[in-house]
């Protein structure tokens, strides 16, 4: 499967009143791939785009945004999407989370058996601490990001097209030529992050699923991961699944990509763009778009909203309108996980 993944605002805190930022992944099959294209391709001849120009969320009217939408909800490709506000995600709070997570990063280094591990976990937690507040920001809300993919693409897909849970392209929007001290972080960070969640908190398996394709990302028998006892101390549940190799998952086919030579970015582009402007209630039909939009995702289980919300602070704030109907228009025009 495809993963395209790009993101809408600067996650710069704010006090402006529903300052929401979002990333977003389109996921798509490879029998989808040339549709996909073809329906890039379309936009930017409808609107004078040569080559590889992108179009932007910016150079359509309303009326074009919902068309596209629409044709997008008849092809195969999903959505899964992250949102925080700005607003609530203050310079103090940030900072405080950051130090939590470089504390957890270090706090059992010096069990590690060898020094080239805790040589790599110190320089990680030095990478991890010195990000700025924004990417910091933007970084928990991608991680939270890629967790859903594999969790909820790897169970929705397995039940329609089991053969692309094969082969996992990541595709990265690049805001600059450069790979960024961002994106090495990101890099480096996930793979341990979700290889540690994925032990604590086993994705959910579909007994009567075919997984035949997906079986190449488990380790040999006997293989598994023990580090977080090993290393880390941390005793685990018995009976707990460690067999799933999410490294291999993710760093197989991870690219950071110029976002006009791939077709999946640029509908990721046009999704969160318009994702984002909808939580802000700034399109003239914001229920439409909402539902549109809805159409694109996936419920999650226990009838969550199939956008998951980020904050740093104010926990115990209730989101309210017009979000919470935005939200719940999105979920009620989602698609099921399960076929049935």
């Amino acid at each position: 499967m495809h993963i395209a993944i790009d993101e809408s605002g600067s996650f710069v805190h704010t006090e402006a009143t529903n300052s929401w930022n979002c990333v977003l992944a389109y996921v798509y099959p490879e029998t989808q791939r040339r549709t996909v294209q073809r329906e890039v391709m379309s936009l930017r001849g409808r609107f004078g785009r040569p080559g590889t120009d992108e179009v932007k969320l910016r150079d359509m009217d309303e009326a074009s945004y919902i068309r596209f939408l629409q044709r997008l909800v008849r092809l195969e490709g999903v959505c899964f999407s992250v949102a925080t506000d700005a607003e609530i995600n203050t310079p103090a709070l940030i900072e405080e989370h950051q130090a939590i997570q470089v504390e957890k990063i270090l706090e059992n280094v010096d069990r590690m058996i060898h020094q080239s591990g805790r040589d790599g976990v110190a320089a990680l937690a030095d990478r991890v601490g010195l990000l700025a507040h924004q990417l910091y920001v933007q970084m928990v809300c991608q991680v939270e990001l890629v967790d859903q993919v594999i969790r909820f693409a790897t169970l929705y897909f397995v039940q329609r097209r089991p053969i692309t849970l094969g082969h996992f392209r990541w595709r990265v929007d690049q805001k600059n030529s450069d790979i960024t001290e961002y994106e090495t972080a990101y890099s480096q960070v996930l793979g341990p992050f979700m290889q540690s969640r994925s032990i604590r908190e086993p994705m959910i398996h579909l007994v009567e699923g075919d997984y035949s394709a997906f079986d190449r990302f488990r380790f040999p028998p006997g293989e598994e991961p023990t580090y977080l006892e090993d290393h880390y101390g941390i005793e685990m549940e018995e009976g707990r699944d460690r067999s799933l190799n999410i490294g291999q998952v993710l760093r197989e086919d991870l690219q950071f990509v110029d976002s006009r030579a791939d077709v999946g970015v640029q509908v990721a582009d046009l999704l969160a763009s318009g994702l984002r402007r909808c939580l802000r209630a700034q399109f003239e039909d914001n229920e439409a778009i909402a539902a549109l939009l809805g159409g694109l995702m996936v419920r999650p289980p226990e009838n969550k909203v199939p956008v998951s919300l980020v904050g740093f602070g104010d926990a115990g704030r209730v989101i309210q309108d017009p979000q919470e109907t935005l939200l719940r228009r999105m979920r009620n025009n989602a698609r099921y996980i399960l076929t049935s």
